[in-house]
């Protein structure tokens, strides 16, 4: 039997290659200005978080500090029924980001860093934190220029994955078949544990938008040139199903 193969004109497929081109293009540039965009405010979060856990510590009884860090004495000293939820070697790291980056700045700069950090308006604090930080883009760039950790352990990249890892043992943990998770997703997680809630929202809203507006415009295209009647009858019911699955998942999640 002869193989019954659809014949689109050649430049129907240049245009819908180079439509697809360009549509990848804007996708992925506004995806890398807002990975850049979390980087630097991952990076502010952690100053921030430095500085807050300097002044906790401070404040502690002598003594105390480390029982900050462990459930278990946490739950027995009846002065504090509270505990972190990271390690004291982590929160080290975090208060050594702040000193190491407060010190690359002159005594009349470091009083504005403060103000900054505590969330007030000073114009100068990007400019400021660049300096400080040796114009890191990620939390883990800022502990390597500051020689706060050193280099040659997991790459962003094995991060990722291990944080991919994590996540889906956690998901079997629970009885729940686990979900597929990008090196991207995984990346955006790590970032969020240190990020403003209020910042991430917005950032997703971003993505939201900046998707919806492709899906939008693919779809226009495609109905445009009626690439529709091309599609074989299982492949039609099938879109028309996961544009009704979509319609249904929209409205339910107002």
């Amino acid at each position: 039997m002869k193989k019954c193969e659809l014949s689109i004109p050649e430049a129907t497929r240049i245009a819908l290659g180079v439509s697809e081109a360009n549509r990848l293009h804007k996708y992925a540039t506004a995806q890398a200005e807002m990975a850049v965009v979390a980087g630097k405010n991952a990076v502010l979060a952690v100053l921030r978080l430095g500085r807050l856990l300097k002044d906790l510590k401070a404040a502690t009884v002598h003594g105390e500090w480390g029982t900050l860090f462990s459930k278990r004495n946490a739950e027995a000293n009846l002065t504090h029924r509270f505990n972190f939820d990271f390690s004291q070697k982590t929160a080290n790291q975090y208060m050594r980001c702040y000193q190491e980056a407060a010190a690359r700045l002159g005594q009349d700069e470091r009083p504005a860093l403060d103000m900054g950090l505590d969330g007030e308006a000073v114009e100068t604090l990007p400019e400021l934190v660049k300096k400080a930080t040796g114009n890191a883009v990620t939390p883990r760039q800022m502990m390597l220029n500051l020689q706060v950790v050193k280099d040659g352990s997991k790459s962003a990249a094995q991060a990722a994955r291990l944080a991919q890892h994590e996540t889906i043992l956690r998901n079997r943990g629970k009885g729940r078949a686990a979900a597929p998770v990008s090196l991207e997703q995984a990346m955006m997680a790590a970032v969020a544990g240190v990020q403003p809630e209020e910042e991430l929202r917005e950032q997703k809203k971003q993505v939201a938008i900046k998707d919806a507006h492709h899906i939008v415009i693919m779809l226009d295209e495609f109905t445009k040139e009626e690439l529709h009647k091309y599609l074989p009858g299982p492949d039609r019911d099938y879109l028309l199903l996961c544009l009704k699955n979509v319609e249904r998942i929209i409205k339910e999640g107002k």
